[in-house]
C-alpha cells in the first residue's frame, strides 16, 4: 500500500497537491506573465462639496471631468500624474464657487493645468459637466433648493488652458443666474432678469458676431471665422 497520503492508488496526484505547488510557486517570488499590458484610454473625476453657509443655508456645487488620452498604441501614460492635475482642477472649480459667494474676489484658475515637464499634454478634456445648488432660507421654517446642471463637449478648447478656463467661467456663470432667479422668485421679489444661457464673451479683433449661446454669425461673408480665442465662446455644438 502506498504511504503517500496524496495518491488515489492509480499513479495520479491529487488536486490538493496541485494547488500546492501552485502556492509554493506564489511564495517563492513566480510572476505570471500577462498577454498583453493594461492601457488606458480615459478616465473620468468627480468632484462635490457641500459648503454650510450659516443661517440654515447652503451651497453644493459639483463637477464631473471626462478625459480622454492622446499617447499612441502601446506608448506609456503617466496615469498618476494625469489624475493628481485633473483632481486638483475639480477641486479648484468647486472651491471657486464657495469664493463667489463669500464676496471673495480671489482669482481661480478653472482650466487645467499644462504639465509639470512641459511638452504636449498625454491628454485633453472631453465633456464637462457642472452641477450648482444653493438652499436660501426663505424664513417661517421654509427654504428652497434649486439646482441645475449643464454639460458640454470642450474639445474644442482643450489644447488651450486659457480657453478652458473661459468655458467653465461661462458654465458656472449661467447656472449662477439660473439658481439666483428662482430664489429672488421664491422670495416673493420680480425676476432678476438675468440671461440664462451662456454669456457671450469680448474678444479682441473678434471676425464673427456672438450670438446667445454662443453662436456664430458672419459680420463679413467675405472675412473667414476666427479659429483662434474666438472658439472659445462656442458651447461644443458644432
Amino acid at each position: 500500500m502506498s504511504t503517500n497520503p496524496y495518491a488515489h492508488g492509480h499513479g495520479h496526484t491529487s488536486t490538493l497537491l496541485s494547488t500546492s505547488l501552485v502556492e509554493a510557486d506564489i511564495h517563492t517570488g513566480f510572476v505570471y506573465e500577462l498577454e498583453e499590458q493594461v492601457q488606458i484610454k480615459g478616465f473620468s473625476v468627480t468632484y462635490d462639496r457641500k459648503f454650510n453657509l450659516g443661517n440654515f443655508e447652503l451651497l453644493a456645487p459639483a463637477i464631473t471631468i471626462w478625459v480622454k488620452s492622446r499617447v499612441p498604441e502601446g506608448a506609456a501614460l503617466d496615469l498618476h500624474h494625469a489624475k493628481e492635475r485633473i483632481r486638483r482642477m475639480a477641486r479648484e472649480n468647486v472651491r471657486a464657487q464657495f469664493q463667489r459667494v463669500r464676496g471673495n474676489d480671489e482669482v481661480v484658475f478653472l482650466g487645467l493645468q499644462p504639465p509639470a515637464g512641459g511638452g504636449e499634454d498625454p491628454i485633453f478634456i472631453r465633456t464637462l459637466s457642472v452641477t450648482l445648488l444653493y438652499r436660501a432660507n426663505l424664513g417661517d421654517d421654509q427654504s428652497i433648493m434649486p439646482g441645475y446642471t449643464d454639460w458640454a463637449d470642450v474639445q474644442h478648447v482643450a489644447h488651450s488652458p486659457g480657453e478652458l478656463h473661459i468655458a467653465l467661467a461661462r458654465m458656472w456663470q449661467s447656472l449662477w443666474a439660473n439658481v439666483k432667479d428662482e430664489i429672488s422668485r421664491a422670495r416673493g421679489n420680480s425676476s432678476t432678469g438675468a440671461f440664462f444661457g451662456l454669456p457671450s464673451v469680448e474678444v479682441e479683433d473678434l471676425t464673427a458676431a456672438l450670438q446667445p449661446n454662443g453662436h456664430f454669425a458672419r459680420r463679413n461673408a467675405a472675412e473667414p471665422l476666427s479659429t483662434g480665442r474666438a472658439s472659445a465662446a462656442n458651447n461644443g455644438s458644432r
